[in-house]
């Protein structure tokens, strides 16, 4: 059944990313105009802003999470409003549902604004399996439900993707677990293997602390690193890396040794004690000790220099990232991806103090080198460096996919590769047009009205996990959406 909606605005995806959009282009566009968001399980527990579990907490400050960049304090603002309401109180970090409630409040607020304005908002609940060239107008988008929605443009924020199996050997035994937020009743003395240690799999691992679970929990990963704990949101200049940044600019690019050297010199300057560079790249597991240590810096509320660099430096990743020459990004996500996501992703200080909790118990390790899983008569073989482990239980909580594999779990995306309209991107995700987020087709032209946004991208931003950056992305595809009057579609 095609519905009429118009010249509409089609917007697959109503998450963080999309909500975001959302409150960008609605107050902006005439009444009269009609705008459709489409999404499959908005609320889903299988999300993680929609886990339930009162101890997954965001890994960002109440006051840093706001999805409105013009009012930096607005989630704090409702959290605590809304917490107080419900009779509870929140910590600076509070749970991912209070989030995901968020994001709905304010989404469910922009469709009510807008409407009032004269603006026709469609919202659906339903999973879009096709966008492809229409008869008429631009795009013709078909959801599995058997609508299809004429739209001349169309923004793809989906949010993340499922991880391919990194075992498929062991698909379909008993005791392995694809979905870390939908786990069934495990037994509570089961020997349980979490595949990853950042923050899904940490995640995971309170998930089963908070059931009560007294079995041992191993997490591991090739590195065994977990995420470094936030401390404070200070920052410290960054006189080498913005000289670095201004000499590419002039040139047009920048090289990954060269901004390497800058940031380490911008570290090295902020921190009291010299900087051991081959742990921040090299180190191995994150060891009880090592995670005790760091959290007894950050109670104290030590200053780390590292980290007063990465706060001061994250705003000048999206135009570094632009200017690093291509050979070079490949070496980056090859060697200095990992060291990124543990310093650039860290967890609170409270979730640190439950995993320390487990470690003291002596339910919870962590290991690295993990290189094999493989199913067995009573369970599972773990073999990491040199050891082996057995365990009854497997979770892949590995994380997001971005690889072409990842991309074709989604009917939507399998089918726009296929047709060309798509091109998968080397270091994840998808390629994108920056100035505009078009897609760019499999010759490298940008797809006109076909935009792209969130973890989709990766290998073209490079920051994808981030609300503020998630929020800077939505700000610039509506400007430029309000910019381009091509074809006579104006949205302001």
């Amino acid at each position: 059944m095609t519905i009429d909606v118009g010249n509409a605005v089609v917007q697959i995806g109503r998450g963080p990313t999309g909500t975001a959009l959302a409150r960008q282009l609605l107050p902006g566009m005439p009444p009269g105009s009609r705008y459709v968001v489409i999404d499959r399980d908005p609320a889903s527990p299988r999300l993680a802003f929609g886990s339930p579990e009162p101890t997954h907490l965001i890994n960002t400050r109440a006051a840093k999470s706001s999805l409105n960049l013009g009012d930096p304090d607005e989630y704090e603002r409702w959290v605590t409003e809304q917490a107080a309401a419900a009779g509870e109180s929140v910590t600076e970090f509070p749970a991912r549902y209070w989030f995901g409630r968020y994001v709905r409040d304010m989404f469910d607020q922009a469709v009510k604004e807008a409407t009032a304005a004269g603006v026709t908002v469609d919202v659906v609940t339903d999973e879009v399996i096709g966008v492809r060239p229409g008869s008429g107008v631009r795009w013709q988008v078909e959801c599995a439900g058997g609508q299809i929605f004429p739209a001349d443009r169309v923004v793809v924020g989906i949010g993340m993707l499922p991880q391919p199996e990194p075992y498929p050997e062991i698909m379909g035994a008993a005791g392995y677990f694809t979905d870390p937020w939908q786990l069934p009743e495990i037994a509570p003395d089961a020997r349980v293997a979490v595949l990853g240690t950042r923050l899904t799999a940490v995640d995971t691992a309170l998930t089963l602390a908070a059931r009560g679970h007294t079995g041992p929990v191993l997490l591991a990963s090739r590195s065994g690193r977990l995420p470094r704990l936030r401390g404070s949101e200070s920052t410290a200049p960054i006189p080498h890396i913005e000289a670095c940044l201004g000499r590419a600019a002039a040139t047009g690019a920048l090289r990954l040794e060269d901004f390497g050297r800058a940031l380490m010199a911008d570290i090295e300057a902020a921190s009291a004690e010299p900087v051991d560079w081959n742990e921040v790249r090299d180190g191995g597991p994150t060891t009880r000790e090592l995670l005790a240590r760091e959290l007894a810096e950050v109670d104290a509320g030590i200053e780390r220099g590292w980290q007063r660099i990465v706060n001061g430096a994250s705003p000048t990743l999206l135009p570094a990232w632009q200017l690093l020459v291509e050979p070079d990004r490949a070496e980056f996500f090859e060697k200095w991806l990992t060291p990124l996501l543990v310093h650039g992703a860290p967890i609170p200080a409270e979730t640190a103090r439950r995993l320390v909790a487990a470690m003291d118990a002596g339910r919870l390790r962590v290991a690295d080198g993990l290189r094999e899983v493989r199913h067995t008569d009573d369970g599972f073989a773990i073999h990491h460096g040199g050891t082996i482990e057995f365990a009854d239980v497997v979770i892949n909580a590995t994380g997001a996919g971005t690889d072409v594999a990842a991309l074709r779990t989604q009917p939507l995306l399998a089918g726009l590769l296929d047709a060309g309209l798509l091109s998968a991107h080397p270091l994840g995700g998808v390629h994108v047009n920056v100035s505009t987020f078009e897609a760019l087709d499999a010759a490298g032209n940008p797809v006109p009205g076909l935009h792209i946004l969130g973890d989709l991208i990766r290998g073209a931003v490079l920051v994808t996990n981030d609300v503020i950056a998630l929020s800077f992305q939505a700000v610039l595809l509506a400007t430029a959406l309000r910019t381009n009057d091509e074809e006579g579609v104006r949205l302001s």
